[in-house]
C-alpha cells in the first residue's frame, strides 16, 4: 500500500476494550476537575487555553500511519534498549518516512501478522537501507489493548516503551474521519506539565511535576466534551465535528507531554507530501477547557468494570 493510503476500516481491540467503549452519561467525575480544566486553561504552556489538532496547516506534528502487508520490506529494527521479536522482522512499506519533527513517530499495521507497532525517534538509512527507533510499543489487534504490566492486559505480547500507550489511538486516522466515525478513545499530549504519577491504562508518565497539588494531572486521565453540549450548534467543520463528536463519546486521555495541548492528527506531509487535512489547528477552539464544555472523569475510572475504577 502506497505512503498516504489510509489503513482499511476497522477498530483495533476488541470492542468492550476500554479503548472502545464509550462513556455513560453518568460516568464519575473527577473532585478536583474543575480545577484541573483550569490548569490546562491557564497554566504555563496552555496556549489558547484549548485543544489543537496537531499536523493542521502547516504543521508537521501529526504522526504518519502505514499499512503493512506481504511483500514489504522486512528490517530489523537498530537502537532499542527493550528487545520485542516482532522489530526483529518488521514490515515497513517502502517509501514510509516518520514525521518531521522531533518525535519521528509513526504506526505501522500489520493485520497479516495481527498486532499494531508505535515507533518513536524511528530513523530510516537509505544508505545502510536499516530503520532504527529509540522507542517501540507492540499491541496485539485482536486482545484488550492493554499493556502487560497494567496486570489487566489479555495478551502478554502486549508490550512496548510508550509507557501504555499504543499505535492505534496516537492519532486521528483520515480513514475514520472520512467514514464519518471514530470510534475509540484519542491520547493527547497535554502543554501545562502533568504530574510524575500515573493512573489507569498508563503504566508510567514521564511528567516532571512532583508536587501535591490536585490541579496537575496525571498521566492516564480521561476526558470528554460534556454530554450537554450541543456540536451541532459550535460552528464546526465537518471534519472537526466527527472529531467532536468522538471525544464526547470516548473522550481522550493524557498521555504525553507537550508545548501544547494537543490531539494528532494522520501526517499526510510524511505519507502523501502533502496537507490532505481541511480543519484548521484551532477548529475545537471554541470549547475552551471550561466546565461549560469539558467533563474530567475519575481517576482510573473503567465503564466495563464493577464500580468502574482502578
Amino acid at each position: 500500500m502506497p505512503p498516504g493510503t489510509s489503513h482499511p476500516s476497522g477498530r483495533a481491540f476488541h470492542a468492550d476494550s476500554w479503548w472502545n467503549t464509550p462513556l455513560p452519561a453518568d460516568a464519575p467525575l473527577n473532585s478536583s476537575g474543575d480545577l484541573i480544566l483550569d490548569y490546562l486553561r491557564t497554566g504555563p504552556e496552555s496556549g489558547r487555553g484549548c485543544l489543537t489538532l496537531a499536523g493542521a496547516g502547516d504543521s508537521h506534528w501529526g504522526q504518519p500511519v502505514y499499512e503493512a502487508r506481504p511483500g514489504d520490506p522486512q528490517y530489523d529494527v537498530e537502537g532499542l534498549s527493550e528487545p520485542l521479536p516482532e522489530m526483529e522482522r518488521l514490515r515497513i512499506p517502502e517509501g514510509a518516512r516518520s514525521g518531521r519533527n522531533s518525535d519521528n513517530n509513526m504506526t505501522i499495521y500489520d493485520r497479516q501478522r495481527g498486532y499494531v507497532v508505535a515507533l518513536s525517534g524511528a530513523r530510516y538509512d537509505p544508505d545502510r537501507d536499516v530503520w532504527s527507533a529509540t522507542g517501540a510499543t507492540v499491541t496485539y489487534l485482536d486482545s484488550n489493548g492493554l499493556h502487560v504490566n497494567t496486570g489487566s492486559s489479555d495478551d502478554p505480547r502486549n508490550r512496548g516503551s510508550h509507557r501504555g500507550n499504543n499505535g492505534a489511538t496516537m492519532a486521528v486516522e483520515r480513514a475514520d474521519v472520512r467514514a464519518g466515525t471514530i470510534g475509540h478513545v484519542l491520547k493527547v499530549a497535554s502543554g501545562p506539565e502533568v504530574a510524575d504519577r500515573h493512573v489507569f491504562p498508563m503504566v508510567g508518565s514521564d511528567g516532571d511535576y512532583h508536587g501535591s497539588d490536585l490541579q496537575v494531572p496525571p498521566q492516564g486521565l480521561r476526558l470528554r466534551i460534556k454530554p450537554s453540549v450541543d456540536l451541532d450548534k459550535q460552528g464546526l467543520d465537518p471534519e472537526a465535528l466527527v472529531i467532536a463528536r468522538a471525544l464526547q463519546d470516548y473522550g481522550f486521555y493524557i498521555g504525553d507531554s507537550g508545548g501544547t495541548t494537543a490531539l494528532k492528527l494522520q501526517n499526510t506531509w510524511a505519507e502523501a507530501g502533502g496537507q490532505l487535512w481541511e480543519v484548521s489547528a484551532d477548529a475545537l477552539c471554541g470549547m475552551p477547557f471550561t466546565p461549560e464544555y469539558w467533563d474530567v472523569i475519575d481517576e482510573g475510572y473503567d465503564p466495563n468494570r464493577s464500580g468502574g475504577g482502578r
